[in-house]
């Protein structure tokens, strides 16, 4: 039975999944979301529920797995195939994040042993900025690692190591960057501290043991083996280039140049990051002990990266951070209150202000800033509307047009962004007023008028802003 409390936290999980899953979908209605990466899944899952596999031809591999390898996409297609909308990945998100919230609060109790603690803890989780922004950009697979993980905790601490087992194997196939969690994870149980009288090589470790070594040869096979398989690799390694361009040349720069090192992670743009990663949780995860550990691959993603994405705290890279920092946060909490327990009430006030900060300074549905935009009309939206009413449904046909269309229009087999088309597209959309993705005025125009003075395309103007571009072969076919 679900005590009092245990309600609470249903009905706030509940509460959040309404909340997001209603501002989730109407960002996607109001033409927030973008080819990068809504269009690129729902192209992909298009494809797959269409027997073409996990394809699409936006990214600049075409099978999904050579850029990214995740197995769990696999796990969401018979929702897909039931319910095939675009709508249907950003409320299963929505839910699956929110669902995160109880297998935390079942794991701050058993570990803090206070009902009060881990309501809290579930509520600071579903108030935490940076899920917020990991749940309403878009949608991404790595973000189901968030409760998978933090299942996987759950049962860790509970030694139901054949539960823990599986869900770090689910967690592992949400993309090849969560296995490095999964990796420390095991390492974390490898080398945590023993209870007094316990032998040296517990179930706790000798699990760590196993988790550390298969998912190492899992990474390993991932990146060597099956992205390779499927045209790619690790293609975002570009990212990291002034270390260099294969992992092994990356870790023998950071350990014989630690100048580079530091230059590169101390910055004012990575500092902000930091301090809004854990300021909303009175940085608790640094009273954790050795399950510091656990942050190490999230933070090093993001930190040695120059990519200004990655540490902006806007986007889904978020994902690898969030299950290890409130796990990390118990784990503190624990320690504060074993060694300073007179101070109880003046940690909980302190955390209970922390999360209050937090929500009302940088989540995005704070009352300040709230989107209440996505709920309203405007000429724009409008005329996408009417555009995507005459841009043809026929998948067979191709489509090009700039990056809030494409997610409206990928349910075909070829949606480009505008310029990125490999040959002249059947159906053009350009919007005159956006030239996003171009480097100059002049190359965009040089774009539409190659199109323009072609011959081969019925132009239709709207509110002198949007050119609809027709090829007239197809209109004498249809």
């Amino acid at each position: 039975m679900i005590n009092r409390t245990g309600k609470i936290v249903w009905l706030l999980i509940l509460s959040y999944f309404a909340v997001f899953g209603t501002i989730a979908a109407f960002r996607h209605y109001s033409f927030q979301t973008q080819a990068w990466d809504m269009g690129i899944f729902i192209q992909t899952f298009w494809n797959a529920a269409n027997g073409n596999g996990l394809v699409n031809s936006l990214e600049e591999i075409p099978h999904t797995f050579g850029v990214h390898f995740s197995p769990w996409l696999y796990a969401l297609m018979p929702g897909y195939i039931i319910f095939p909308s675009p709508y249907y990945l950003l409320l299963v998100q929505a839910l699956a994040l929110a669902l995160g919230a109880w297998p935390l609060f079942l794991l701050a109790r058993r570990i803090l042993k206070e009902e009060k603690w881990a309501l809290l803890i579930a509520a600071g989780y579903l108030l935490y900025p940076s899920l917020h922004w990991v749940n309403l950009f878009d949608f991404h697979s790595v973000v189901f690692l968030v409760p998978l993980l933090l299942a996987a905790f759950y049962f860790s601490e509970t030694k139901q190591w054949g539960w823990a087992g599986l869900f770090l194997l689910l967690s592992a196939s949400t993309r090849e960057d969560s296995i490095l969690a999964a990796i420390f994870v095991g390492l974390y149980y490898l080398v945590k501290k023993t209870g007094d009288g316990a032998p040296r090589w517990n179930a706790a470790r000798k699990f760590g043991l196993a988790v550390t070594l298969l998912a190492t040869l899992y990474f390993l096979l991932s990146i060597y083996v099956f992205m390779p398989y499927f045209g790619g690799g690790l293609l975002r390694l570009d990212r990291y280039a002034q270390f260099g361009e294969t992992p092994v040349e990356i870790v023998k720069t950071l350990v014989i140049n630690p100048s580079l090192l530091a230059s590169t992670i101390f910055t004012v743009e990575k500092f902000r990051y930091a301090l809004w990663l854990f300021l909303p949780l009175a940085f608790l995860p640094f009273f954790s002990g050795r399950a510091v550990l656990l942050l190490l691959p999230g933070l090093a993603e993001n930190l040695l990266t120059n990519n200004a994405s990655q540490f902006s705290g806007f986007y889904q890279y978020d994902s690898v951070l969030v299950p290890v920092i409130f796990f990390t946060v118990i784990l503190g909490l624990k320690r504060i209150m074993e060694k300073w327990p007179q101070h109880q009430r003046a940690a909980r006030r302190l955390l209970i202000a922390a999360i209050a900060l937090g929500y009302l300074v940088r989540s995005p549905i704070n009352p300040v800033f709230f989107p209440v935009g996505i709920f309203q009309s405007n000429p724009r939206i409008e005329a996408f509307r009417k555009i995507v009413n005459l841009a043809s449904k026929n998948p067979n046909i191709s489509v090009a047009a700039q990056t809030n269309l494409v997610p409206h229009l990928a349910n075909r087999k070829e949606i480009y962004m505008l310029g990125t088309e490999p040959r002249p597209a059947d159906v053009v959309l350009i919007d005159g007023a956006d030239l996003s993705f171009f480097a100059s005025e002049e190359l965009f125009n040089a774009y539409a008028d190659s199109y323009i003075n072609s011959g081969n395309y019925e132009i239709n103007s709207l509110d002198n802003r949007y050119l609809i571009l027709f090829r007239k072969e197809l209109l004498k076919t249809e």
